[in-house]
């Protein structure tokens, strides 16, 4: 299974700016033997798809979707609509839309499940905060938050999740976890995934994310467990992003 980089554009570019972005990108010499995506706004994502045209990278992803596939949900988007537009992988449960918007852990387990449903590959983000972090509470938040989001979905199949750990102290703060640490939380992940999904859990690939760029990549993807990063503020630059996908395959 290749390891995976996927670019979380947050709240930037609109339909001109993000087809101005797939045009360089795709100048971009990359690995053959990585997987890219790109998490674009709801706004900009048929840009993006008319772009890359029949293009087979990046993949494209999603930010967010709701857990219902139509009814009054006003200012909502669907799985089934994000499949229209041929979106591959929707995030979950980023920590902005937990602790800014907040949803809950049940909250993101409806949409890990409602998007493998429809056959889009559920990106779940877990991770702890600053203050969970100083007081030990780091695997014990992680772990339940991990159990909780995957109660309703299947560890194999054509749509598998991703967990993406990403320590909330760590996002846009310049200062990444250690690889070491890393390693633990993701070992930590895995048995929580190998106790309720048995030999299939190997289908889950785990993600690390929170202050990624090119000169810490290779080191977190060397790690034992890490599959590929969530990468934010260093994605936004797409020769940049191109460099940091170089970078995380050993020459």
């Amino acid at each position: 299974m290749k390891n995976i980089i996927i670019a979380n554009w947050k709240m930037y570019y609109g339909p001109v700016k993000a087809g101005a972005w797939v045009r360089a990108f795709r100048r971009e010499r990359l690995p053959k033997d990585l997987e890219v995506a790109v998490a674009a706004p709801f706004i900009s994502l048929p840009a993006v798809r008319a772009t890359l045209g029949r293009a087979l990278a990046p993949v494209l992803a999603a930010q967010d979707a709701f857990w219902a596939n139509e009814g009054a949900y006003t200012g909502e988007v669907s799985p089934t609509m994000l499949l229209e537009l041929g979106v591959s992988y929707c995030l979950v449960g980023h920590s902005e839309r937990r602790h800014i918007m907040g949803e809950t852990d049940e909250m993101v387990a409806k949409k890990a499940r409602a998007l493998q449903l429809a056959g889009i590959s559920p990106v779940i983000c877990v991770g702890e905060t600053e203050v969970e972090r100083r007081r030990g509470n780091s695997k014990k938040v992680v772990r339940q938050q991990v159990q909780k989001a995957v109660e309703g979905i299947k560890g194999d199949g054509k749509a598998p999740a991703i967990i993406a750990y990403e320590p909330v102290w760590a996002i846009g703060s310049g200062k990444p976890c250690s690889a070491y640490d890393a390693r633990e939380m993701h070992e930590t992940i895995r048995t929580v995934l190998k106790k309720k999904f048995g030999s299939t859990a190997d289908a889950i690939r785990i993600i690390y994310g929170g202050s990624v760029d090119t000169r810490n990549i290779l080191e977190f993807l060397t790690t034992t467990d890490v599959d590929g990063a969530l990468v934010g503020g260093a994605s936004l630059d797409p020769r940049a992003f191109g460099l940091l996908c170089r970078a995380a395959v050993p020459s």
